[in-house]
């Protein structure tokens, strides 16, 4: 059996079309790796913005607390319809 033998002296023939088809596919795939890369990284950076402002607004859901002239108003309304409540089980105990 012959023994394969490479060294510095060894000689490769490729047509040049080839080679300048090989060398355009590797630049083209090199462009479209770091091109889906890049995409990736902002989807990612996005992802991760949104997130943090959907905590914020999470966070001041949950900590809201009206100010104290709405609670005032609100307990003075329900006052009224307790208030408003009892009218009208007077009325209806004398027109009985």
């Amino acid at each position: 059996m012959a023994k394969n033998a490479f060294s510095d002296d060894s000689v490769v023939s490729i047509p040049l079309r080839n080679l300048i088809s090989i060398l355009g596919a590797v630049a083209i795939s090199t462009w479209a790796y770091y091109g889906v890369l890049e995409r990736l990284s902002s989807v990612e950076r996005d992802l991760a913005v949104h997130w943090e402002e959907i905590e914020e607004n999470d966070d001041w859901i949950d900590n809201f607390e009206p100010p104290k002239q709405v609670q005032e108003t609100v307990s003075q309304v329900r006052e009224l319809e307790r208030q408003i409540a009892v009218l009208q089980y007077q009325v209806e105990q004398l027109s009985k």
